[in-house]
């Protein structure tokens, strides 16, 4: 299945759900991997120092037209297995 560009809005409210009721990086690489329209999710090795703390998951996506996309899923990392959804941009 591919996306479109009007699926990332959807994506965004669906993915603000999942990390926030998340209690695992885990948790969310899963739900991202098991999107139809995503074709790869790695979990950047990085941790932005922000406070709170940030993560990035990099996600390619399949595009209607047959190219892929690239973004990045940003969240913050609350401590205590506890994550909200930042921003949904641009590689």
């Amino acid at each position: 299945m591919s996306c479109t560009t009007a699926d990332f809005q959807d994506f965004k409210k669906k993915i603000a759900s999942v990390v926030d009721s998340a209690n695992s990086l885990e948790k969310i690489d899963s739900w991202l991997k098991s999107q139809q329209c995503i074709k790869s999710v790695q979990l950047a090795d990085y941790l932005l120092k922000s406070n709170p703390p940030q993560r990035d998951f990099i996600v390619e996506f399949n595009m209607e037209d047959g190219s892929t996309v690239k973004k990045i899923v940003n969240i913050f990392d609350l401590g205590n297995h506890q994550f909200k959804f930042h921003e949904l941009r641009d590689q």
